[in-house]
């Protein structure tokens, strides 16, 4: 009997063994070249309403955002005080909210994540795996960190075989005050995102370089020791499309992979 269609949700999809080995050897080798010995967290697929809510997440992408429905009461179904997760750094914002940071502060976090993502291409699932470097400081030194990292992104990359090029990107901000955001974004060079081949004519990003300013030191009232508010930005990578853009590269089964790739990897 064929599957049913009607018991599948696009843009989901489940992950078999081997799949998930290379997951497993993505999150040593970012480890090992992204984080170091600094904080690193695994995130659960939900977070407070409260924080999207502060991060501003519902007004800039409702289209994308995820409410989780119950009834822990009994009667009838409703909204609750969760949301799935958009992004995996939304879950580190809440650990320094309040803080006055006398220097440099980085974390690392990877979490599954929920976007209400059109699902026709490759690779653009509603449910992923982000892992994310967020880092705290002053202007001028996060910016710095930012463009470094993304060096070392694409270093990084090219070493699994993978041919990548950085491309300036915004993110998909809602409506009208949002084409706006998104101009300011691509114009200040906020984001940049990392773009490989997913398959054959598919083209996607696998990874981001984004500078966020001031904008979560003031949701989450994280200042600097002058009383400044601190700034942050962060490096995001896509698990999943990492796993699509390797296999597409070197072949389904990651034991023809080059040694190199499968040394860099733990495989």
């Amino acid at each position: 009997m064929p599957p049913d269609p009607t018991l599948r949700a696009p843009g989901v999809v489940l992950t078999p063994a081997a799949e998930a080995r290379i997951l497993d050897g993505l999150r040593i080798g970012l480890a090992a070249a992204f984080y170091g010995s600094e904080e690193h967290y695994l995130a659960p697929p939900v977070i407070a309403r409260t924080v999207a809510e502060r991060a501003d997440y519902p007004t800039s992408f409702p289209q994308l955002l995820g409410t989780v429905y119950g009834a822990p009461e009994g009667g009838a179904a409703g909204p609750t005080d969760l949301v799935l997760s958009p992004a995996a750094c939304h879950h580190v914002y809440p650990l320094l909210a309040g803080s006055v940071l006398g220097t440099e502060r980085q974390l690392s976090v990877e979490a599954v994540c929920y976007r209400g993502e059109a699902t026709a291409e490759t690779g653009r699932l509603r449910a992923f795996r982000m892992y994310e470097v967020v880092r705290f400081g002053a202007p001028e030194a996060v910016m710095d960190w930012r463009d470094r990292v993304l060096e070392s992104a694409v270093t990084w990359l090219g070493g699994l075989g993978l041919a990548v090029e950085v491309v300036a990107a915004n993110d998909p901000f809602f409506g009208r005050p949002g084409r706006l955001m998104a101009a300011v974004q691509r114009t200040g060079e906020l984001k940049w995102e990392i773009v490989t081949r997913l398959g054959h004519g598919q083209t996607q990003s696998v990874a981001s370089a984004n500078g966020h300013k001031d904008h979560f030191g003031a949701a989450f009232g994280l200042t600097l020791t002058d009383g400044s508010v601190a700034h942050s930005a962060c490096l995001a990578f896509g698990l999943d499309r990492l796993v699509l853009a390797l296999q597409h590269r070197h072949g389904r089964s990651a034991g023809d992979w080059p040694a190199s790739v499968r040394e860099a990897l733990g495989l």
